[in-house]
């Protein structure tokens, strides 16, 4: 009689073994990522970091210890800022993008890159792609649709994938080069 009286106080109190439990926020962003064992994943995952806006991702495209980028000579004449940008750039960089108050929740953005041309030496990868982004920015002057030829430098890191070490622009439509929004979100 005692077990079952215990038995039943048990049940009675409510150990919640059997309810559910709240779920866990994630450790970090989440998202489409691809491990980029050939080049041409990593232009995969910038892609669909810049459409999922998720900056993580987009920085793991690049090394943690050296990066450059080489914006379009007409916008660096202009914008002499972007002149020895580093990775510590390109991560303010998206940051402010995706940040609150520039690319609006409810805007798009995204990146087709097409007619890429790769040369392949062992760890070391040159593109050159046309580059096509838009990115519906809230910033007083913003470009419109961009476009450009983009050429890539890239390696075999240290972890064995494809990194992005040096990344070239220029404009090449009469549109806005990808160097024109580094400028106006580096400006802001």
């Amino acid at each position: 009689m005692r077990i079952v009286l215990l038995t039943c106080l048990v049940l009675l109190t409510g150990c919640e073994l059997f309810d559910t439990r709240d779920p866990e926020d994630p450790e970090g962003a989440r998202g489409t990522w691809e491990v980029p064992i050939s080049p041409e994943d990593v232009l995969a995952n910038m892609s669909l970091a810049i459409f999922e806006r998720n900056a993580a991702n987009y920085m793991r495209s690049f090394p943690q210890d050296s990066f450059e980028f080489m914006a379009d000579p007409a916008v660096l004449q202009v914008q002499p800022g972007l002149a020895e940008w580093d990775r510590a750039n390109e991560q303010v960089h998206i940051n402010s993008l995706f940040g609150e108050g520039v690319l609006p929740r409810d805007s798009i953005a995204f990146v087709v890159f097409s007619a890429i041309e790769q040369t392949l030496l062992a760890d070391t990868a040159h593109i050159s792609a046309h580059y096509e982004l838009t990115a519906q920015v809230a910033i007083a002057g913003a470009p419109g649709p961009m476009a450009g030829e983009a050429q890539f430098s890239l390696k075999i890191g240290d972890q064995g994938y494809w990194e992005i070490r040096k990344w070239s622009d220029r404009r090449t439509d009469e549109l806005a080069s990808w160097s024109e929004l580094k400028a106006l979100v580096q400006s802001r």
